[in-house]
């Protein structure tokens, strides 16, 4: 087959509007230089011209060119001017209107065909009439002697030889030259609109090969035949023969005869040759308009010859093999496309493949990547039944693992192929063609296996072209199935967690119109199902309209904006306290798609803040609001009770008088109570300079009496922080005394209908007084009942002071001191004291008063200034001079608070 090579050099830049110009202008030039040349050559060969003639004739030459290259130019200007002026914006960088562009493309195609006309019929005819004037005019003027057959012979060289050399040279170098910038305006138009394609010129081949038949064969020869006739007679007349008709006739009929059967066999072979090509290019665009029309199954295209257009017939099939099957293809997958249940979509992709590849079966594996197989579902009758491989075993698992698809003529040779499955079913599997599957991402989620191609021995290369094109559109179905799958699972979650959710949700699109609105919000709102749809200026009216107003405001700012504690009235008047969050919804492309409202009804949980937040830590006051209000009610509840009180405090505030008692009152409870709180206690009250603390209240914990004791000796760590900054001031420190007892208690909002407060009564909270108005008889700071000490889970730096009978209360209570606030002082003389005072209160219970004495005095050596040891010291001298009863049971009664 003959290579046809490009028109216009691959990679060349198209010319600039001047230099196109400038080049047809040289084309033009060039193609009168030959016309010339071709004129001289045949008038030295035939026109018997003297040299002076010739001198003469070379003279007059520039004035015939010079008049017909005016008319040329201004034509071919004229012809240009369309293309100029588009060429001209693109130079600038600048795109010209579609109309120009339109303007442009048109003369362009039809710029080669004007050169052509312009040549055969301006032109050539000019030249004729100027050589007809000229030469006349060289013979008046310069006496050059020319013969009137002379000037008709050079007349008729310049009309019927250069002239179609001409036509010929400018013709085709224009198409040529023309080719970079047909293309330069092709990309900025497009298709070229239809109205322009009516004034593109259409050239036949017929019609050029007519052309070339008469210009180059015909009229040359007829004036050929003329000129032999005419040179033949001369020579005659030179001899002085004067040849008749009759004597010339074999001679004319020779040379007539010879110049019709060349004309006739010249016109017949062009026709002929252009029927034939016709012919072939018809054939061609009438398959080609069916494939347009989609009509591929009537395109046929039989290879009749052996030239160019067999070539072009095999290929153009082959083209259209390749759209059946692409347009089978996607007939298929469209077909596919609809089905989203993954376990139908997998039976019509197996059987749709056999049919496409014209196999007798097919499977489709799909990866699972939870449990690391492949699996493939099929029909069992009314069941669907499932096969699961590992990923990597049988041939199905090497592809998937090796991602490389494999076609095998002779499974039975191929190790991996299990010959078991084929005799159990008694198919005999000849030809596997197993191609994996990716997603868009690259990854592998499956494998098309299929067996037994109908038609042949083994599966081939189109074949495997045929699968690897379709498991793209299987992974794109395969997609749309899980996708579906996904979108439908994530719907049900979202609905679910809409149902769920205690807050009020409300989403609305870009339209501010209501899309979805869970039963809390309806339930809150006291609204219906009617709610959907419903504009948000029209659902949030009166004295809710400050949320459509927040709506809008988030929307246009496109920031969340957050309400607290602000009001909602429902459709029933009701009232509620509600926290509102309003935020815009955004898609994955960061794009506003509408907003949405989320409220949080707190009417219960405000009255119970409000309650609560004066005397609990956050924790214990989120506890309750999880709870609900009903743990405020009055319940019995054991209760480790703490009393603390400042020592000396009626001196304190006469000395520094009321603005300076309520400023150190002030910073003393800031720092006691932030303790409290911080070891899950509440705050009962404050009794003028007392403060009365509750650890177990609302609700009971295994560590309430550990609490309450770390509490008493974190409130003497920070108070001894707090009397150093204020010994740095100038004030005088601050003592205290603490008192903890823990029992069973009525606890709950006691009080009357205007005004009610937390708080327990009891013996316990009465006890936990008292205990902490001992501490001044013993001398201690944190005295503990012997209920809180069988509490403590890890009873450390504590020891028993006594047995006592408080005022008020007939029984005994063991009295316990904390000394974890002085763990510091352990090392240097606490654990020693604590020795001798366990040695000193085993004796002393004994009634053995001197032994107790003495390992009383050396606790206070260990430890001087000890309260409970100096206070024992007494006891034992006292009871050395006056002893008790032989029945004593070493119960101690105070006789004050």
């Amino acid at each position: 087959m003959t290579e046809m090579q490009p028109i216009a050099p691959i990679g060349e830049a198209p010319p600039s509007a001047r230099a196109l110009f400038w080049r047809l202008m040289w084309l033009y030039q060039g193609g009168c230089a030959a016309a010339i040349v071709i004129t001289m050559s045949l008038g030295l060969f035939g026109l018997e011209l003297a040299l002076r003639q010739w001198i003469i004739l070379i003279g007059l030459t520039p004035i015939v060119v010079a008049v017909y290259n005016l008319s040329d130019c201004y034509l071919i200007v004229r012809h240009y001017r369309p293309i100029d002026k588009a060429l001209r914006a693109l130079d600038a960088g600048t795109v010209p209107s579609q109309e120009v562009l339109a303007e442009a493309v048109v003369r362009a195609l039809n710029l080669p065909f004007y050169s052509f006309m312009r040549v055969t019929f301006l032109h050539g005819p000019l030249v004729g009439v100027m050589v007809c004037i000229v030469l006349p005019a060289g013979n008046y003027f310069f006496d050059a002697g020319m013969a009137p057959w002379q000037i008709i012979v050079f007349a008729a060289t310049c009309l019927f030889f250069a002239s179609p050399t001409h036509a010929i040279f400018e013709y085709f170098g224009v198409s040529r030259a023309l080719v970079p910038t047909i293309i330069r305006l092709s990309k900025e138009l497009g298709p070229l609109p239809a109205e322009y394609q009516q004034g593109l010129v259409a050239i036949r081949l017929k019609s050029k090969l007519l052309y070339l038949t008469i210009f180059v064969a015909a009229l040359p020869l007829i004036f050929f035949a003329a000129s032999i006739v005419f040179k033949v007679q001369r020579m005659f007349l030179l001899q002085g023969i004067d040849p008749t008709a009759s004597m010339m006739m074999p001679l004319y009929i020779w040379i007539t005869g010879v110049v019709l059967v060349c004309m006739l066999g010249s016109v017949l072979m062009a026709l002929l040759t252009a029927h034939e090509v016709s012919r072939s290019a018809s054939q061609l665009i009438d398959n080609m308009r069916m494939v347009e029309r989609g009509d591929l199954e009537q395109v046929k295209l039989e290879v009749i010859s052996t030239d160019e257009y067999a070539d072009i017939y095999r290929g153009f099939q082959l083209m259209v093999e390749a759209l059946r099957e692409e347009q089978l293809i996607l007939e298929v997958s469209n077909d596919l496309a609809g089905e989203l249940k993954l376990e139908l979509l997998i039976a019509r992709i197996m059987r749709t493949t056999a049919d496409l590849l014209n196999a007798e079966r097919s499977t489709l594996f799909v990866y699972d990547r939870k449990t690391d197989e492949l699996f493939s579902l099929f029909a069992d009758g009314d069941m669907v039944r499932e096969i699961r491989l590992p990923s990597n075993r049988g041939i199905a698992g090497a592809v998937f693992t090796s991602g490389i698809a494999e076609n095998i003529a002779d499974p039975y040779a191929d190790p991996r192929f299990n010959q078991e499955v084929d005799k159990a079913t008694g198919f005999v599997t000849r030809s596997i063609l197993c191609q994996p599957i990716f997603d868009k991402s690259g990854a592998r989620i499956g494998v098309t296996q299929i067996l037994n191609k109908r038609d042949a021995a083994a599966f081939t290369a189109k074949d495997e072209a045929r699968l690897r094109a379709f498991s793209a559109q299987i992974a794109v179905c395969l997609e749309n199935a899980r996708l579906f799958d996904d979108v439908l699972y994530m719907k049900n979650y979202n609905e679910s967690i809409l149902k769920s959710t205690s807050n009020a949700v409300i989403t609305f699109d870009e339209e501010h119109r209501i899309v979805t609105a869970n039963e809390a919000a309806r339930k809150l709102m006291n609204a219906s199902d009617a709610l959907i749809g419903t504009p948000a200026n029209d659902a949030f009216t009166g004295r809710n309209g400050w949320i459509a107003e927040r709506l809008e405001r988030t929307d246009r700012d496109r920031e969340a904006y957050i309400a607290v504690d602000a009001e909602l009235v429902g459709q029933d008047g009701a009232a509620s306290s509600i926290n509102l969050t309003a935020a815009p919804l955004v898609d994955a492309n960061d794009a506003v798609i509408g907003s949405m409202l989320v409220m949080e009804d707190i009417t219960s949980e405000k009255r119970v803040r409000s309650t609560m937040a004066r005397y609990m830590s956050k924790e214990v006051a989120d506890q309750l609001l999880e709870a609900g209000e009903d743990q405020l009610t009055g319940k019995a509840q054991t209760v480790s009770i703490l009393f603390s009180d400042v020592r000396g405090f009626t001196t304190i505030a006469e000395k520094i008088g009321a603005r300076e008692t309520v400023t150190m009152l002030n910073s003393y409870f800031t720092e006691m109570v932030d303790v409290i709180f911080e070891h899950k206690g509440i705050l009962d009250k404050y009794i003028g300079d007392a403060i009365m603390a509750l650890f177990g209240a609302p609700f009971a914990g295994p560590n309430d009496a550990d609490n309450a004791i770390a509490t008493a000796n974190q409130m003497l760590v920070e108070l001894k922080a707090l009397n150093l900054k204020r010994v740095e001031m100038g004030e005088a420190p601050i003592d205290i005394g603490l008192g903890i007892s823990t029992g069973d208690v009525i606890v709950g909002n006691i009080g009357s209908i205007k005004r009610m407060e937390y708080t327990v009564i009891g013996d316990s909270v009465n006890l936990a007084s008292r205990l902490e108005g001992a501490n001044k008889a013993y001398g201690s700071k944190i005295l503990f009942s012997e209920f809180t000490h069988a509490r403590l889970a890890d009873p450390k730096l504590v020891r028993e002071i006594d047995l006592i009978r408080v005022k008020g209360k007939d029984f005994p209570v063991g009295v316990h001191e904390s000394l974890g606030y002085r763990a510091d002082e352990v090392d240097r003389g606490l654990g020693a004291m604590l020795e001798h005072y366990a040695e000193g209160l085993a004796a002393y219970r004994a009634m053995q008063w001197a032994d107790a004495e003495q390992a009383f005095l050396t606790a206070l050596k260990a430890m001087p200034g000890d309260g409970p040891s100096a206070m024992y010291v007494e006891r034992c001298r006292a009871f050395m001079k006056t002893p008790p009863a032989p029945d004593w049971d070493g119960v101690w009664t105070l006789t004050s608070k």
